[in-house]
């Protein structure tokens, strides 16, 4: 979303801010790709960009798709795999998320890998069975998780009107350090702080939310 001028105002707006050091919150902010240079150029030095997606192997005859190494050579540290929306409109499946993170991590990208489920999914009493799977196709794939940030989308609360409550998060979150232990809605300025107190919420993705 948005032009040139608007991403410079989000700038603007985010280097004004009052945020806790890097050690306590470390901000990420994911332009689309035709902005990354500008932000990155922009950007205060201690809030790093992140791509909104790569593609699953080296750079070829893929019209349209920006390779890891692009990224890299840009100087870009991060970038989200595995997004809702390219889950659903896309049909990226969980394997083929998995692969692309692993892929990613070995060119030498921190990760925000997505993660959540539907409506039906929630309603039909499957969410951990639902984030579980995502979860194991990235362990599959990967033995180190120190350069992943594991972020749930309640995909049926991002432009519903539902909200996913703080108790909500709290126990898919919790659910999901207990998996990865023996394994391997959107958030808003009204919700967060409230999210934040929870023990198992580490941080936020930001989606709509971000533009205002």
């Amino acid at each position: 979303n948005g032009t040139a001028d608007d991403v410079k105002k989000i700038v603007t707006t985010l280097n004004e801010a009052e945020v806790p050091s890097e050690d306590v919150v470390e901000v990420v902010v994911s332009p689309p790709f035709v902005f990354l240079p500008v932000v990155k150029s922009l950007l205060r030095s201690d809030f790093y960009v992140a791509a909104q997606n790569c593609w699953v192997r080296k750079g070829g005859a893929f019209t349209g798709e920006v390779s890891a190494e692009m990224l890299v050579n840009l100087g870009i540290p991060w970038v989200i795999l595995g997004h809702s929306e390219r889950r659903s409109i896309l049909n990226e499946t969980n394997e083929f998320v998995g692969d692309k993170i692993a892929y990613a991590l070995s060119q030498g990208l921190k990760v925000i890998a997505c993660i959540g489920e539907t409506l039906e999914q929630r309603e039909s009493g499957s969410t951990m069975d639902v984030v579980a799977a995502q979860t194991k196709a990235i362990a599959d794939r990967v033995s180190n998780w120190s350069n992943i940030v594991l972020a749930y989308e309640p995909v049926w609360a991002i432009g519903t009107g539902k909200v996913a409550t703080p108790a909500q998060a709290q126990e898919v979150h919790l659910g999901l350090r207990k998996w990865l232990q023996e394994n391997a809605g959107s958030v808003n300025g009204a919700n967060c702080k409230e999210l934040a107190a929870k023990p198992d919420v580490d941080g936020f993705l930001v989606g709509g939310a971000s533009l205002k």
